[in-house]
């Protein structure tokens, strides 16, 4: 797999693990009534204090159980005036301690600056999620490859779910010089455990069709198709269906090789259908040419219906 090299990274791979444990100082909670108290009030927390020690304080009580993280990190531009001050133990990055990151062209260590500041953070971060957590960091085009390469290296290239477009300035960006391209971008990540993820796609076809609970259109599949569509490559997302018939359905691939489903068995719209197989539209469709199993050519396989003209496919992340 393809690496990054920068100045400073052999320092800032393990920094993480020096970065001291700090103990949280309580100050205050708001209680019920919206007052500030030192007992009472939310379990969440905001916490004042360098970023790093912050993410290494909550590691004791929280690591590998936070289900969403959220980043919004500097993008690098030159203009957020951004200061690197981790005590990274070499002489040379103690040379970048506490002065301002300058403009392209201007600081010439500025991306190095940059990567030698988020690596260690993501370490962190990576350490705090649970393994079907999912992480979506904020970029632009400054940093955005630099960032697609370190968060490879940390979460896994196969692990990457998304590089969404974020329009951020409707009018095109302040920048005249060249394209005013306008939008932002946010990376999705997940740690390991992608069976409680779901995409959403929005449909906008005609309700053709009509069930119990009145009008519909098929959507995908509940079958997982394409790479990691093995039953062993998700073992808990192999086990049955009852078609209206009273048939049991599994996850037969078109090759007749044993596969899997896109969604796990916790998942409402599984349970939904077990419970009711009327929850789903249901079609035969053929195997591949030449491939019979238990002496059938075709199979029942389960599709999503969509129940609005802009409906939610297969719900959200959870």
């Amino acid at each position: 797999m393809p690496t990054l090299e920068w100045i400073g990274k052999d320092k800032v791979v393990n920094h993480h693990l020096d970065v001291p444990y700090r103990v949280l100082e309580r100050q205050y909670s708001f209680d019920e009534n919206g007052k500030h108290d030192a007992d009472n009030g939310s379990e969440n927390m905001i916490i004042h204090g360098d970023n790093l020690e912050a993410l290494k304080s909550l590691l004791p009580q929280y690591e590998g159980r936070v289900k969403c993280i959220y980043i919004d990190p500097p993008y690098n531009t030159g203009e957020e005036g951004w200061v690197y001050n981790d005590n990274v133990n070499d002489p040379h990055i103690r040379e970048w301690l506490n002065k301002t990151v300058g403009k392209e062209g201007e600081d010439l260590s500025r991306h190095d600056k940059w990567l030698c500041m988020m690596y260690p953070r993501l370490k962190l971060l990576h350490k705090l999620l649970s393994d079907d957590g999912i992480i979506a960091v904020s970029i632009n085009d400054h940093e955005l490859y630099n960032l697609g390469e370190i968060m490879n290296d940390i979460f896994g290239s196969s692990n990457r779910l998304a590089c969404a477009p974020l329009r951020s300035e409707p009018s095109g960006g302040k920048d005249k010089t060249v394209l005013r391209t306008g939008h932002e971008y946010i990376l999705f990540y997940c740690k390991s455990d992608q069976s409680n993820l779901s995409k959403e796609e929005k449909s906008t076809g005609e309700l053709n069709l009509r069930d119990f609970k009145g009008k519909y259109r098929k959507g995908r599949e509940l079958r997982k198709w394409g790479a990691g569509s093995l039953r062993q490559d998700r073992e808990n997302m192999w086990f049955a269906f009852t078609a209206p018939n009273g048939e049991e359905v599994y996850p037969i691939r078109n090759d007749g090789l044993e596969g899997r489903w896109r969604i796990g068995k916790d998942n409402p719209l599984t349970q939904a259908i077990i419970n009711n197989p009327e929850e789903a539209h249901w079609e035969l469709c053929p195997y591949d040419d030449g491939i019979v199993v238990d002496g059938k050519t075709e199979r029942w396989v389960p599709l999503k219906k969509l129940e609005m003209k802009s409906a939610l496919l297969d719900g959200i992340a959870g």
